[in-house]
């Protein structure tokens, strides 16, 4: 769902004064998503998101951040589970 503008236009003056009320909603259910996406975020990667003010911002700067990288993370984690195989031997914890 895309912004809504912050102020309407009162159509007697015509001056943008009033503050729409769609917005409002808009802010209030952007929070709820900011808040859902950080609370799920790692320690490792939140402080790429410090500066965002809207959760567009979070999962725009989440995604340039960590999706390249992840396919090769995912082949390397790939050898070393390969590496670590031995036999039908288990790790024990």
């Amino acid at each position: 769902m895309s912004c809504a503008p912050s102020h309407v236009s009162d159509s007697y003056t015509g001056s943008s004064s009033a503050i729409n009320p769609s917005f409002l909603r808009w802010k209030q259910q952007d929070q709820f998503i900011m808040s859902a996406l950080l609370s799920s975020l790692s320690m490792d990667v939140l402080h790429l998101v410090v500066d965002c003010q809207t959760s567009h911002c979070v999962w725009c700067t989440l995604d340039q951040a960590l999706i390249s990288p992840s396919n090769s993370r995912i082949m390397q984690l790939h050898g070393s589970f390969q590496d670590l195989w031995q036999d039908d031997a288990s790790v024990a914890m």
